[in-house]
Order: structure tokens, then sequence, then C-alpha cells
């Protein structure tokens, strides 16, 4: 026998017939049926998952959580862990299910929500189980009656719905309870509405911070007697691995099985003639995480494809796998070339707000994410790409339509948008990482993209990463299209540029004499390409002190450019540039200062005042005012000119960082001038688009990127 006390309502299966008047309390007894148990408290029903080995705890994401629930009072609040597969979701959800539990919960029910047939059994069971009223072995009504008494129980609860998904019944979905002791977690794949209605609250689970990375892997490795493969490589091998958790436990299940270190594991997972499934295979031990990866992170893709428009996220989640997972321009989606391929592949026409709604399907689906990141709002996990690739390989025709839309979104110049030109740059790294294919053909050459990206990584200041860069590109171009096309003409001759923009001057000069021995070959002297490889040659004369021969060959391609171009072309203003550097050099200060004044006031007129190769003229007009022995002309235009450099190209550039320098040094007073032989000053870097050098306050030489032919 049990006694019940009630102010506001009846408990328990008594009937009362006629009027039933409430009068102070009143108390009554339910009992139970014969022979049956007194009920116990605290109640576990389904199954909560064991406790991961060396499970992250996730601290910040635990107190944004339990900070949300705060703001609600005494209000159930559902809410739901949204995210794409093996970040964690369900063991978070797990971890809040155990400490319910120890912490003395009345009721724990976890409930696998995938099909909700099951869920409605689950309620009917726990409706028996807490002796609901009325609960008679029906499911459907027991389920009902279960959740009624959710409504009116003074005991606390937690109800877990684990990987429920936009179909799950709104009837499921606990929604009132009394005093707020009652509280709901589920967690999902789909962060569409149908996850935030009904006055839940969305929480974004992501990968693990790097933090949370090194310590699983420390943990892990430990706990298997095997921290010695936790070499040097493991931070290394996280990042690799995205610090997604389940890449991060099948890792290490690999690891321990078959005793590799990281650095040895990190060898094996960066061959990408391997398999998603390959290098992470499913093992014993990987923390419950069950079946391969690939089909975990690509589980809600079928789903996806249902959605409408129909059968076009597939494709474009393979497009998007071929670019940068940390993000690219929305913009893209919108270029020709993007949705004619689309279009293609899907077998009917596609706009522009079809591929965007196809984008808000992935992302509803955690199969991409959509931000509001300048020039990267579309980016998806590094792993959830490479899956992708796995299933459906990357086309030439895919690339060659992202080649064609990355080259549409490029702007002219780059100066003033350093983070739209950083993003492409960015992506036409990992389109290319990809292989050649549709972006470099016989006999057509190298996709201009390739070219602009180039330009793009030398005008950024770059410059290491610009010899890397046309080293690859120049050979495989070689390889593919032969050492005499003009396009692995153009590549050398930028790697040579390179060489120069880097400081080698040595393997500058070499390199930029053989491309002009093979362009004349092919070309006369005034043919655009030749002349833009002696000027270049000309420029790296002078840097190595062969001074006379630099002007020689520089006054004869300014009078060849003028005569081809016109005195007012770019690339003549370039050469007059370069040759008043030269007259410097060679102590011809009149000469240097009176070509160098036409130069500026020219490309002021043509380029614009903020134009570089504009702020570059007068940077080396400052330098040469200083070598009159009247240095105040000098002095105010540096100070203006390092100022308009830091606007224009920002302060970490190259250009503006010597212009900075190079204004400290006049301005901190004299000092004396270095022997040839000694070499660059202390804050001289590897660039040459500035004057550079700080104690002998050098003008600028300016090369000149070569372009697809």
């Amino acid at each position: 026998m049990r006694e019940w006390q009630a102010r506001n309502a009846i408990e328990g299966g008594a009937t009362v017939r006629g009027d039933a008047y409430q009068a102070g309390e009143m108390t009554f007894h339910q009992y139970a049926a014969p022979g049956a148990e007194p009920l116990r408290w605290p109640v576990v029903v389904g199954r909560i998952p064991p406790r991961a080995t060396a499970f992250q705890p996730r601290a910040q994401l635990r107190r944004e959580i339990d900070e949300a629930r705060g703001r609600y009072g005494t209000v159930v609040l559902s809410q739901v862990l949204a995210g794409g597969g093996g970040v964690g979701k369900s063991q978070l959800a797990a971890h809040y299910a155990r400490e319910a539990v120890e912490t003395g919960t009345d009721l724990v029910l976890w409930a696998d929500a995938a099909e909700p047939s099951a869920v409605t059994e689950l309620y009917a069971r726990a409706a028996v189980t807490v002796r609901a009223p009325g609960a008679n072995g029906e499911a459907e009504q027991d389920a009902e009656r279960f959740l009624a008494w959710l409504a009116a129980t003074d005991r606390s609860w937690l109800i877990v719905l684990d990987n429920t998904t936009e179909h799950t019944p709104e009837e499921l979905w606990p929604s009132t309870g009394r005093g707020g002791r009652g509280r709901v977690i589920a967690t999902t794949r789909h962060r569409g509405a149908a996850s935030s209605g009904g006055g839940r609250e969305l929480v974004d689970v992501t990968t693990y911070s790097p933090a949370e990375s090194a310590a699983y892997l420390r943990e892990r490795l430990e706990r298997a007697k095997c921290a010695r493969f936790l070499d040097e490589h493991a931070g290394e091998l996280a990042e690799e691995l995205g610090h997604l958790p389940l890449a991060l436990a099948h890792a290490a299940a690999y690891m321990v099985n078959t005793r590799r270190s990281c650095g040895r594991y990190l060898e094996l997972f960066r061959d990408r003639t391997r398999s998603l499934d390959t290098v992470l295979p499913t093992r014993a031990g990987a923390d419950g995480y069950r079946g391969p990866v690939a089909a975990a992170l690509l589980l809600a893709l079928d789903a996806a494809r249902q959605e409408e428009p129909v059968g076009l996220a597939g494709p474009v989640l393979h497009l998007a796998a071929l670019l940068d997972p940390a993000g690219h321009p929305e913009r893209l989606w919108h270029a020709e070339a993007v949705l004619e391929y689309l279009g293609e592949a899907h077998g009917a026409p596609v706009t522009a707000d079809d591929a965007t709604e196809a984008l808000a399907v992935l992302h509803n689906y955690s199969l991409l994410g959509l931000t509001e990141t300048p020039h990267r709002e579309v980016g998806l996990h590094a792993l959830t790409a490479r899956a992708a690739l796995d299933v459906h390989p990357g086309t030439a025709g895919a690339r060659l339509a992202l080649a064609e839309a990355l080259l549409g979104l490029w702007p002219s110049t780059d100066y003033g948008v350093h983070g739209l030109a950083a993003t492409l740059r960015a992506n036409t790294d990992v389109l290319v990482g990809h292989g050649p294919a549709g972006l470099i053909r016989q006999p057509l050459g190298m996709h201009l993209l390739l070219f602009r990206c180039g330009a793009s990584l030398v005008r950024a200041g770059l410059y290491s990463t610009g010899v890397q860069y046309w080293s690859e590109l120049s050979g495989t171009s070689a390889r593919i299209l032969g050492d005499d096309h003009p396009d692995t003409l153009a590549a050398r001759g930028n790697l040579a540029q390179s060489y120069w923009e880097a400081g080698r001057t040595e393997e500058a000069m070499g390199l930029q004499e053989q491309v002009l021995a093979d362009l004349r070959r092919l070309h006369d002297d005034g043919h655009p390409t030749v002349l833009m490889a002696r000027n270049n040659l000309a420029v790296t004369y002078a840097e190595a002190g062969r001074v006379e021969d630099a002007i020689g060959l520089q006054e004869q391609v300014v009078a060849d450019r003028h005569r081809e171009l016109g005195g007012d072309h770019p690339d003549t203003l370039t050469s007059r540039n370069n040759l008043a550097a030269a007259y410097l050099e060679a102590g011809r200060v009149e000469d240097a200062i009176g070509l160098q004044e036409q130069v500026v006031a020219d490309r002021h007129r043509v380029l614009g005042g903020d134009h570089p190769d504009t702020l570059t003229s007068r940077n080396n007009l400052a330098v040469m005012y200083l070598h009159t022995g009247e240095p105040d002309q000098g002095v105010e235009l540096l100070r203006r000119t390092a100022a308009d450099l830091d606007r224009v190209l920002g302060p970490d550039h190259p250009s503006t960082v010597q212009a900075r320098e190079n204004l400290h040094a006049v301005t901190r007073g004299p000092e004396p001038e270095p022997e040839p032989d000694d070499g660059p000053g202390p804050a001289r870097t590897p660039q040459r688009d500035a004057a550079q050098d700080s104690s002998s306050r050098r003008p600028s030489s300016e090369g000149e990127p070569g372009v697809a032919v």
C-alpha cells in the first residue's frame, strides 16, 4: 500500500463517480497489483552506451549546454545536439545520462530514435515500469500514458532521444513537466527547422579542440600501454584527422593493433592512393564506433538526395569535396560553368537557386556547413570530403568547371581584397592537389587559373611558397605538354622570377638565361614573352652587380616595348621603372631621378595613386631623393608611401614592412654604408618589390610573372 497526498489533482487508478470537490488536503491509497514488488527509484529504461575509453568531457561545450538550460527556468527544455557523423554527439548525451543516474534523477530513459516505432515501444515499457495510471500492455496507448505521466509527476526525469531525424514524430517529444524537473536531450545529424521547432534549442556539436585531441590520443595510448607511439607527430596527426573523435578513435585503435607510432601512421594516412576505409579500418577497440568511417560520415547522404531539388545534393557534395575544406565563397555556386556541370550530372537544367537549395539541404544534414565567414561561407570536414571522393572521384570535367568558377571570382587586382585572394589561392591549391586532369591539357595548355594563382602568391609576398608552386607546376607542365610548349616556358620563367623574389639571384639568372634562349628559338625579340624575359633578366643582372649589362639590356627593352606596346602600357612603365633603378645603381643619380619622376606621374595617371606599382615607384623616388644630399623631400615621401602601403597592402606585406624599415633607418640618423661583399643588412628580407635594404636604401626593380600564351 502506498499513501498519496494531492492538492490539485488525483493520481493513481481511482475512479470517482459524481461531483468531486477538494477542500484542503485529501489522502487516498493506491494498491500495486497483487504480488508486485515495490517500485524502487531511480529507474533506468533502455541501454545507455558505455563510457568511451579516454572520453573527453568537453567542458566548454557542456558549459554552453548547461547555461542554455538554466535560462529556461522551470520549463521542460529539449536540447538537440546537432552535428555531422563522428563528432561525438551520442557520447556527450550518454555522459549526461550517466551523470543523471549518478546524481539520483528518478527516471533516465535512453531511446534509439532512428526508428519511431522503437521509441513508442520503449515508452510503453517505461509506462509499465513506472506504473503509469492506466498502463495495460497496449503499446501506443501506453506510450501516451507514459508521456502524460511525465507531464504530471513530481519525479525528476531525463529522456534521451539518440539519433532523431526530421521524420521523428512530434508526439514522441515530451513537452511539459511539473516544477521544471524534466529534461530532454536529443542527438541528430539534421539541423533543419524540425530540429529547432516545438520549443527545442539547437546546440552545434563540432570536433574536438586541439587540446582535446591531444588529451584523447595521450590517454588512449597510455591505457593501451602504448605511450611510446605518441611521438612528436601527434599534433600533426590530429590536425590531419580534422580533430574528428570518430577518426581519432579508429586511428588510435589502428596504431595499437599494428604497433605503429603517430609518425608512421601519419605517413600511411597521407597516402591518397589509399581509401579512407583502408587507413581508418573497422577494428575492435574503436571506442564503440562500429562500421566503416566513410559510411558513418556519409550516412545522411541518401536522405539528403531525396530532398528538393531531388538528386542534386550528391553532385553538389562531390564538387565541394574538391575544394578547400576550410571554405570557399558561396558565389562560386552561381558560376555558369558550375551550373552547367551540375546540369549534366543531374540530368536536368540547374539554376543558381537550385544549387543554393542543395547547399542548404547538405547543411541541414550536417554534410557541409554554411557560415557567415567572409569568402568562406561553404565548408566541410576534410574527412567527409575524402569519403565523398572515395565514392565518386572528381572527374576532369568537375575540376575544369571549378577552375572556371574560381577564375571568375578572382578580382583583377589582389590589393584591397587580401582575404578573398587568400581564399581563392587555398582553393586552387587543393583543386590542383587532386591532379592535373582538366587543368593541364594537351594541346590547350595550362588553365589560366594556375597562372593567376602563382602571380597572386608573388604579389602577396609569399616568395618561398611561390618557388615551390612554380617548381612543381613547371615540372608537371613539361611532363604533359613538353619542354617547348609556351606554357611550360612561361612556368619556368615564373619559377626564375620566384627565385629572384626569394633572393636566390644566381639560380634566377641561370634559369632566366635558359628560358630566354628557348623563347628566342620560337619567337623574335619583339614578342611579348621574349620582352618579358629580357626585362626580368635585366633586373637580375642589376641585382647580381652586373649593372652595365643591366642598363644595356633594359634600355633595349624600354625602346622595344615603347615601339610595340606604347609609352603608357603598364609593361613599358615597368621597364622604365627598372631602368631608373639601374641608373641609380650606376651612380647616375640625376638620370635616375628624372626618369623616375616621369614614371611616378605616368603610373599615377594610368593606374591610379593606390595601385601597388604606383606606390613602388613613389618608394623608389623617395630613395633616390635621399641620394641627392637633401633628404627632407625623400623622408616625407617615404613617410606618405609607407602609410599608403600599410593601408593598401596591409601591415604584414613585405613591401609595407620594408618601407617602414627604410623610413626608420633614415629617421634614426645616418649609418655607415656596408661594403658590397658584406651581404644584406639584418633588416633585409627576401623580397624585391620595394627598397628592401634598410642600410643601403636601394630602389626596387620589378620582375614580371608570365601568363599563358
